[in-house]
């Protein structure tokens, strides 16, 4: 019997120390696997993309895993106090692993065969989120094990429990304790009352069972079990656990406060993002400043829905529920191209189609300013005439010929170009491109942002047979309002990684330099936009504009009291499209209104497309005073027969005074006709001036 215990005892301690080699065997194994934890310390939370207007207001939210990054010292005592409390009160003793907690998951197991007590430290818990699955294995456990050790060797107790405030999920898309305030109090996590902080810490048990939105009684039952722990333990009062157990349960749900509505702008910033920043666009935690002004899109966005509504009740004829009128604004900075405000339709969430950025619409009148320009760069002039007369086009391959008119199917005789402009003569549109070749006005309006491919090479570009999108105008009209620079639309400003504030993207757009001296434009020549006009031609189209509001298609802009704005209307055939092009040197803004399934909306631009724009200026101008484009060197003035366009005799009574680009000044003087002359003038005297001695 002794030989045969000896025996026994010497294959137990054989086998009991072939046991411990092959656990030492299998634990050396297992840490070789194990990643290193060092990158913990540099580790790059999960934080969704964050899109802002210019001044800081929260636009958009995009990505899976809401999260907002916090340091330890931010993060109320009693949340903390609370946490430990309840899922590892033993944090700051233990090595990472609690043998006391480990034991009691053991003896549960074996007795039920449950594994719902893991025993899992916070270290514990920080090494499954951020290395091992969910999946509850035995091998998981060992792994967790391991690496909680290593962890507690590499990190200090307080990054440890950082990572943990800022990882740990609790919810609803929400993954760090900041996140759970906002989300379930729309707080500051600095800013939780004590109860709340108790729900928050009773979530890592099972945050989709006992959440306060889905189970309320579940999570009241958890809040007050982590109250009683905290009051067992002496880290509150019994006043302040009976006051707070009886709280009731008044979480709700609470998405990314969005402090400006423009999903548009939004859209287009992701859409942009996603060519640029594909594998971490939802996860880097980029925050985007936009060059949009909250005050404008603001405004933009309800004068859109007004005029939209406005619409139907003129004409609730017109609409039907497949067929919602729709309308755009567009505002930007002429100098640099810096989009202010932008929407483009209704509402975004019945329709995501941009009508700023996608819709391209054939745009009218508002293409005749582009003509002129054509013209006065051709050696036209502002008092140049041209017949407004009937005309007919024969068309090869059509059996009618086309026959336009104007819209007031009234024709006026010999008209000075100023006034057809203002007026928006369409027969003196179609002479003048006549008169100055297709080929070279297709060429000459190539220079603006209108695609040369959607240009028609026929008299009917100068009637707005010409589709581009809203913004392409905008940009296109940019160049009147800049002194004759071609800029680029701009919408994002600055992108910041906010794990380190760190800069990655800082815009540097085109900008315009009118007038500017050889130093200034040295300053700027990397940036410096491609000039594509004249100054003086920019000018004299701004001129030549602000009377439109003064006496004619736009007049019901006067309302603004302004003199500094200029603009023109647009109406297609049929009335199709409503547009309004506006403009002063600080800002240009467009606004179009029309079926995207083309139909007529039975008004003129000027009764859509006008009030929009002028509500939309009433707003914007509000606190910018009057702002006029300087007056290029080279610019004359000089008195005109008003019916004839060439220089007025003498002290002519009906003489008035118009502006020249000095080269293409009159030389001719009017026929002598029975004018009365003032009696102390010399009826052959020069009245041309240098226009800076007159004003």
């Amino acid at each position: 019997m002794s030989n045969i215990f000896k025996k026994s005892f010497k294959y137990l301690v054989l086998l009991g120390l072939s046991g411990i080699i092959l656990t030492l065997m299998l634990i050396i194994y297992l840490e070789s696997q194990l990643p290193p934890v060092e990158v913990l310390k540099d580790i790059q939370m999960q934080v969704p993309l964050r899109i802002y207007s210019s001044d800081q207001k929260l636009i958009a939210e995009f990505g899976e895993k809401r999260r907002i990054p916090i340091e330890l010292n931010e993060v109320p005592k009693y949340l903390i106090d609370a946490l430990l409390v309840t899922e590892d009160s033993r944090f700051y003793s233990h090595n990472g692993v609690d043998i006391t907690g480990l034991m009691r998951a053991i003896v549960a197991l074996i007795a039920t065969g449950d594994k719902a007590q893991g025993g899992s430290t916070i270290t514990m818990q920080v090494a499954r989120n951020f290395f091992l699955s969910r999946k509850k294995t035995y091998l998981r456990k060992i792994n967790e094990i391991l690496l909680a050790l290593k962890i507690e060797r590499a990190l200090t107790k307080e990054q440890i429990l950082t990572l943990y405030l800022n990882k740990i999920y609790l919810g609803y898309r929400a993954y760090g304790v900041a996140a759970a305030a906002q989300v379930y109090y729309g707080k500051k996590v600095e800013n939780l009352t004590l109860d709340e902080a108790a729900i928050i810490a009773g979530l890592p048990k099972a945050p989709s069972a006992i959440n306060p939105l889905k189970n309320p009684k579940a999570a009241e039952k958890r809040r007050n079990h982590v109250l009683n722990r905290m009051y067992t333990n002496g880290l509150i009062t019994p006043a302040v656990y009976e006051e707070n157990i009886k709280k009731p349960i008044d979480a709700t749900y609470h998405g990314p406060k969005v402090e400006l509505k423009a999903p548009y702008i939004a859209e287009m910033v992701r859409s942009i993002l996603s060519e640029y920043l594909p594998d971490d666009l939802y996860t880097a935690g980029y925050e985007v400043y936009t060059t949009v002004d909250s005050k404008l899109q603001k405004a933009a966005n309800q004068i859109t829905k007004n005029a939209i509504e406005q619409y139907i009740q003129r004409h609730p004829e017109n609409n039907n529920k497949n067929e919602t009128i729709e309308a755009a604004i567009v505002s930007l900075n002429p100098k640099n191209g810096d989009i202010l405000a932008l929407t483009g339709g209704y509402d975004f969430y019945e329709s995501k189609f941009n009508r700023a950025v996608q819709a391209k619409r054939l745009v009218g009148s508002t293409i005749k300013p582009f003509i002129y320009s054509a013209g006065l760069n051709k050696g036209y002039t502002a008092a140049s005439i041209f017949n407004d007369a009937p005309i007919v086009i024969e068309q090869s391959g059509m059996q009618e010929n086309w026959r336009p008119n104007n819209s007031s199917k009234k024709f006026y005789g010999p008209t000075r170009l100023r006034v057809a402009l203002t007026s928006s003569r369409n027969l003196v549109s179609i002479r003048l491109l006549q008169a100055m070749g297709i080929n070279y006005a297709h060429s000459y309006l190539s220079r603006f942002n209108f695609p040369p491919e959607l240009i028609p090479k026929s008299l009917s570009m100068s009637l707005g047979t010409v589709s581009v999108t809203p913004l392409q105008l905008a940009e296109s009209y940019a160049s009147f309002a800049n002194g004759g620079f071609k800029i680029q639309s701009n919408l994002i400003n600055t992108i910041v990684l906010s794990s380190n504030d760190k800069v990655i993207f800082k815009s540097s757009p085109l900008t315009s330099c009118y007038l500017c001296s050889d130093s200034e434009k040295q300053e700027v020549e990397k940036n410096l936009a491609p000039q594509i006009i004249e100054p003086q031609n920019a000018y004299l189209i701004y001129d030549m504009l602000k009377d439109t509001i003064k006496n004619g298609t736009g007049r019901r802009a006067k309302v603004l009291h302004r003199d500094d704005i200029a603009g023109k209307t647009g109406s297609t055939n049929d009335y199709f499209d409503a547009w309004f092009a506006g403009f002063n040197p600080e800002l240009v803004t467009i606004t179009w209104m029309g079926f995207d399934n083309p139909k007529s909306i039975k008004e003129y631009a000027a009764t859509t497309a006008l009030p929009m724009w002028i509500n939309f200026m009433k707003i914007a101008l509000q606190d910018i005073p009057e702002t006029y484009l300087p007056e290029p060197p080279g610019i004359i003035i000089a008195k005109i027969d008003p019916e004839t366009g060439l220089l007025a005799r003498g002290s002519q009574k009906n003489a008035i005074f118009e502006k020249f680009i000095k080269e293409h000044t009159p030389k001719a003087y009017a026929p002598k006709k029975n004018y009365k002359m003032n009696s102390n003038n010399d009826e052959n005297q020069n009245d041309i001036v240098v226009a800076e001695q007159i004003f």
